[in-house]
Order: C-alpha cells, then structure tokens, then sequence
C-alpha cells in the first residue's frame, strides 16, 4: 500500500495546483461519504446486503442526486457517439440490432 501512496505523491508533484484540489475535493467527499455509511452501518443492526456492489452502488446514489431534467438533456445516443462527443469524431449514425 505505500508504493501506492508513494506513486500517487509523486504524481501530486507533477501536476498542476488546479487539478489537486479537485482531486482534494473528491478526496475529501469520499471521506465524508464513508463516515457516514460507517454510522449509518453502526445504527442499523441488522439490514439486508445492497444488491449492487459497493462502487456501483456509490454510482448509483451519485446519479440520484442528479435532476432528472440535467439527465434528459444528454444526446440519446451519446454511448453510441461518446468519442464523437468527447473527441469530435465522426458520429456512427448505423443503426445496430
């Protein structure tokens, strides 16, 4: 686990102060959503296992908080298109069954 933290220290050194403090701000967010599973976790005492792994499921609660309107406003075709959307190239406008 320290050569871990060793790599990631060393990335920290070479990249730019902008980016590390979003990565504190994630760090921090994480740290706070832990601790609050932990208590959540203590106060119950016995509760059935989440259905979804546990990164999953962090993913999911992330997409809940997000308004239903920011959702529709994506493409309906942006896992068809995500390099088109994320590099410009051309769209795949085949249709695939």
């Amino acid at each position: 686990m320290t050569n871990v933290r060793e790599q990631l220290i060393q990335e920290l050194d070479q990249t730019p102060d902008f980016v590390i403090q979003e990565v504190l701000d994630f760090l921090l967010f994480i740290k706070v959503r832990l601790k609050h599973r932990i208590t959540e976790n203590q106060t119950t005492d016995s509760q059935p296992s989440p259905s979804l792994p546990p990164f999953l499921q962090f993913v999911e609660e992330i997409s809940a908080q997000i308004p239903r309107e920011e959702w529709e406003k994506l493409p309906k075709d942006l896992s068809k298109n995500l390099d088109h959307y994320l590099y410009g190239l051309p769209k795949d406008d085949v249709a695939r069954i």
